[in-house]
């Protein structure tokens, strides 16, 4: 079997939520390289449009924390081959000083909107039996996070249901996957790293020595999402330079 083939996306539909920035329009970006048609779905219209533009990507404005929202954009978007479940939102805050709406809104966005958009997608893929949804967790998932308690919370029932849901959709033949990336340079921990929540003392543990970078979690979104990795399912892989080694 050929690698190169393997990674050939030509003729393959792919949807990546949370893609106008950070992660999302990196994997949108290594997608397109690899040959898929992308469609692009985001909160922020303003900032998705013209990335989607520079991409040659499809692209549809939704809010993952609105259930209708999330209803019409499978109605808009139709078939997909893949679904990169990468929408998120992240509360930096002791769990102290976090408030029950910042709560609400990482549970309904984190967890429950990615649930919701494997209902809406799932169902497709099943029928036809075939298909990837790879859910975006994280770090904080298998090691919890200082000023994350709710966030790490989120993430930790993500990489469950991908387990539950793998079980349940592998006679079918449509493959769940989690990834989850440790510190890595995006918009979404610029502010925590301005302000020093994420900075040299959380860094010192990292056995690579570095934070990581949007488009080394692209390439592994790839390469997850395609023949070349379908013999597995139900995991959750930690790209994280090694933090939860210690």
């Amino acid at each position: 079997m050929s690698l190169a083939r393997d990674l050939d996306y030509t003729d393959r539909r792919v949807l990546v939520t949370g893609a106008a920035n950070g992660f999302g329009a990196a994997m949108t970006a290594a997608f397109r390289e690899a040959g898929a048609t992308v469609v692009m779905a985001d909160v922020e219209r303003e900032t998705l449009l013209p990335v989607a533009a520079r991409l040659g990507a499809e692209a549809h404005v939704f809010d993952q924390s609105d259930p209708a929202s999330i209803e019409r954009l499978a109605t808009a978007t139709g078939a997909v081959d893949v679904l990169v479940n990468n929408a998120g939102v992240l509360t930096a805050k002791p769990l102290l000083e976090t408030s029950t709406a910042e709560m609400r809104q990482l549970i309904d966005v984190d967890f429950l909107g990615v649930a919701l958009m494997m209902r809406a997608f799932g169902a497709g893929m099943v029928a036809r039996g075939s298909g990837v949804i790879l859910n975006i967790s994280s770090q904080t998932a298998f090691c919890g996070g200082e000023n994350r308690a709710v966030y790490a919370a989120a993430k930790a029932a993500v990489a469950q249901l991908t387990r539950s849901a793998a079980v349940e959709w592998r006679p079918s033949g449509v493959r769940v996957l989690a990834l989850a990336p440790g510190r890595c340079l995006t918009r979404m921990t610029l502010v925590t790293r301005q302000k020093g929540l994420s900075g040299d003392r959380g860094l010192s543990r990292v056995p690579l020595g570095r934070w990581g970078e949007a488009e080394e979690i692209a390439k592994m979104a790839v390469m997850l999402c395609s023949p070349a990795a379908g013999y597995v399912t139900g995991e959750t892989v930690i790209a994280d330079g090694g933090y939860v080694l210690g």
